[in-house]
């Protein structure tokens, strides 16, 4: 049986499902940053197994758009840091299923081996605080496909920045129902992602401090302006009023 690929994707967070479904656009090769963009890449649906390269694409906006932790996809691809991928490029996005083997013979206990000595830790604590100011008009939903972050309201063009400190990783408007959209990778286990920007001023590669101007506020699919924020876990969407402090 052929292994399914990846062609067609589920609806991003401020396109409505009817739109969506009539959006599946052909896969088109990489160019330089200023060449003209690809269809945005629509949020993978869970049954893919593959995904193909496009040009826009980082393995970060892949990750992303199938909902999936990067080092697990590349992992998963033998991709090595910095995680280049090129187009044309097949990623899979889910491990092949596990060969039925017979049971080992039982065999015989070695002897205990000396423990070595404990790895450090690394970190994953994030010093966060409010990307823009302006009231929540939208609320996190982890079931909701267009509510995986908050939508904070305000004025259009006020200043977006970066809620923590970290390295730009995407930025584009490759992945469907985002707009132009900016991820910044903070550790191994924290991402943001900061959607429906009027104005972009980061590059991926570039480090950007916390608090750090990094776009100006666009609209939302009812032109009211609007920052959809998201925090992910390992690649997971979380509430980010858990880690936002109060105000």
């Amino acid at each position: 049986m052929p292994v399914p690929v990846l062609d067609r994707y589920n609806p991003g967070p401020d396109v409505a499902p009817e739109a969506a479904a009539k959006a599946g656009a052909k896969a088109a090769p990489r160019t330089r940053p200023n060449a003209k963009a690809a269809p945005a890449r629509k949020p993978a649906a869970s049954a893919a197994t593959w995904v193909t390269v496009r040009k826009g694409d980082t393995l970060y906006s892949v990750s992303f758009a199938a909902g999936h932790d990067f080092k697990a996809i590349a992992a998963l691809n033998g991709i090595k840091p910095p995680y280049t991928i090129y187009p044309g490029q097949r990623i899979r996005l889910k491990a092949p299923p596990a060969a039925k083997r017979k049971p080992a013979r039982a065999k015989a206990k070695p002897a205990p081996a000396k423990k070595a000595p404990a790895a450090p830790k690394r970190t994953s604590r994030v010093t966060w605080r409010w990307p823009t100011r302006g009231n929540i008009v939208r609320a996190y939903s982890a079931k909701a496909p267009r509510k995986k972050g908050i939508g904070i309201g305000g004025k259009p063009n006020q200043d977006i920045n970066a809620a923590a400190a970290g390295k730009v990783v995407y930025s584009g408007d490759g992945v469907l129902g985002y707009g132009k959209l900016i991820i910044v990778k903070h550790n191994e286990t924290y991402l943001s992602a900061y959607a429906h920007n009027n104005e972009v001023f980061v590059k991926e590669g570039q480090q950007v401090k916390r608090g750090e101007k990094i776009a100006r506020m666009g609209t939302n699919e009812n032109d009211a302006p609007m920052l959809h924020f998201e925090i992910r876990k390992n690649g997971k969407p979380v509430n980010p009023l858990g880690y936002l402090p109060r105000r």
